[in-house]
C-alpha cells in the first residue's frame, strides 16, 4: 500500500520553508581496509530542500514546488525521522515563483 506524502493542507500553505536537515546516512568503505567501528560523525550528512511533510516516520523535502491549480512537488527525497539530528528553517519562500521585478541585484546571476 503506497502512502500518501502530500497532504492537500499542506499543498495550499502560502508559504514554504527551505530548510537544512543534518542526520545520519548510511555509508560505505570502497577499498580494502582494517575494520574500524564506524563513529557517528562518519554518517553524518546536511541535505537541503523544501519542506513538504513530516510525521513520527518520515520527513520528506523537495527541490521543486510548481504551484497552480494542479501543485506538485519535483524530486521528493524522504527521510526516516529517527535518523533526523536536526532540522534549521533557512528561509520561508512564496508560493508563486518571483518575478524578475523581485528578485534583488544580489541574487541576480
Amino acid at each position: 500500500m503506497k502512502q500518501l506524502l502530500v497532504e492537500p493542507a499542506q499543498v495550499k500553505k502560502k508559504e514554504k520553508k527551505l530548510v537544512a536537515v543534518t542526520w545520519h546516512d548510511s555509508f560505505i568503505q570502497g577499498e580494502w581496509a582494517e575494520y574500524e567501528v564506524p563513529k557517528p560523525a562518519d554518517s553524518l550528512v546536511t541535505t537541503y530542500g523544501l519542506l513538504v511533510a513530516k510525521d513520527r516516520q518520515w520527513l520528506t523535502l523537495a527541490m521543486t514546488y510548481v504551484a497552480g491549480k494542479a501543485p506538485y512537488w519535483g524530486c521528493l527525497w524522504s527521510i526516516p525521522r529517527r535518523n533526523v539530528v536536526s532540522i534549521r528553517v533557512i528561509e520561508t519562500v512564496p508560493e508563486r515563483p518571483e518575478t524578475k521585478r523581485e528578485v534583488s541585484r544580489e541574487h541576480h546571476y
